[in-house]
C-alpha cells in the first residue's frame, strides 16, 4: 500500500464510534458525510483528478440515498474523532477489529486480502508454490509477513506497499505480498509491464477478508438503507465500474 494509503486505512480503522445518528437526520441534513484522506490515491484525493474510488463510491451511494456527498478530510486520529462522519468505506469486516473501533458494519460488498504480485513469467501460480527458492516482499508487521515467515518462505521486509512493488519491478524479490488495491493500481499505471496476481486460496485463510461499509452508530433504518443502496449499485455494475477505473477487480464476498 502507498504511504498515504496505509496511513489512511490505519486512521480509518482505528477510529472510535461517534454519537448515534439516524436516516431521518441525514435526510433532514441532505448530505452523507464520508471520512476520507485528502491525499491517498487510489482511495481518495481532495484534488479530485481523479477523486479516488472511495469518493466516487461515496457519491454514488449518497445519490442512491437521495443525498449529496460531503467528504470530511482527515489526516489524524484526533481529527477523525472530532469530524463525526457518517460512514467509512472499505472497512475490514472483522468482528475483533470492530470491537476496538465501535463501527457497525453493513453487508460485505467485496472480498479483499493479500495477493501475490509476480512477473508474468513467474512459475508461481498459487501460494503453495512458494518455497525456500522464492523471496517475497512483505510489509513490516503484516499478517503476510508472519504467515509466510512461519512457513519458511524467505521474506524481504519493506515499509510500504509501493516500495514492495518497486522492488519486484527492479528484480530484488520474486513476488510481492500486497493488497489487490495496491497491485491493481500499480498495473493501471504500468499497462506495458503489468504484474500477474495470485489470489489467496484455502491454504492461507488469514490472508483474505470481507470488506463492508463502516457506519458510526447508525439506526436500523440507516443500516438497511445503506445495505440496500450498495446492493443496487452492485446489481447495476456501478461498484465494479468504479473500482475498475483504478485497476481493481472486485472479488465477491464470502
Amino acid at each position: 500500500m502507498t504511504r498515504p494509503g496505509i496511513a489512511a486505512l490505519l486512521l480509518l480503522l482505528l477510529t472510535p464510534a461517534a454519537e448515534a445518528r439516524s436516516l431521518a437526520a441525514l435526510q433532514a441534513r441532505g448530505t452523507l458525510e464520508l471520512c476520507a484522506h485528502p491525499n491517498a490515491l487510489p482511495f481518495s484525493s481532495r484534488a479530485d483528478n481523479p477523486p479516488g474510488f472511495q469518493i466516487e463510491l461515496g457519491r454514488a451511494l449518497a445519490k442512491e440515498l437521495g443525498l449529496s456527498l460531503t467528504p470530511v478530510w482527515i489526516v489524524t486520529t484526533s481529527q477523525i474523532r472530532a469530524a463525526g462522519c457518517d460512514i467509512i468505506l472499505d472497512a475490514i469486516a472483522d468482528q475483533q477489529a470492530q470491537e476496538e473501533t465501535g463501527l457497525k458494519l453493513g453487508r460485505p460488498y467485496y472480498r479483499s486480502g493479500v495477493v501475490l504480485a509476480v512477473r508474468p513469467e513467474s512459475p508461481v501460480r498459487a501460494y503453495r508454490d512458494l518455497g525456500a527458492h522464492n523471496r517475497v516482499g512483505v510489509q513490516v508487521g503484516s499478517v503476510a509477513a508472519m504467515t509466510l515467515d512461519g512457513r519458511g518462505v524467505p521474506i524481504s521486509v519493506f515499509g510500504f506497499e509501493d516500495d514492495i512493488l518497486q522492488g519486484l519491478a527492479g528484480g530484488d524479490i520474486d513476488a510481492a505480498a500486497v493488497t489487490p488495491v495496491a497491485a491493481g493500481f500499480y498495473n493501471a499505471g504500468h499497462p506495458g509491464d503489468a504484474l500477474r496476481l495470485v489470489h489467496p486460496d484455502g491454504s492461507v485463510p488469514a490472508l483474505s477478508w470481507n470488506v463492508s461499509v463502516g457506519m458510526k452508530a447508525p439506526d436500523e433504518a440507516l443500516r438497511r438503507a445503506v445495505d440496500d443502496a450498495m446492493a443496487r449499485l452492485a446489481e447495476r455494475g456501478v461498484l465494479q465500474g468504479i473500482y475498475g477505473r483504478y485497476g481493481v477487480t472486485l472479488q465477491p464476498p464470502e
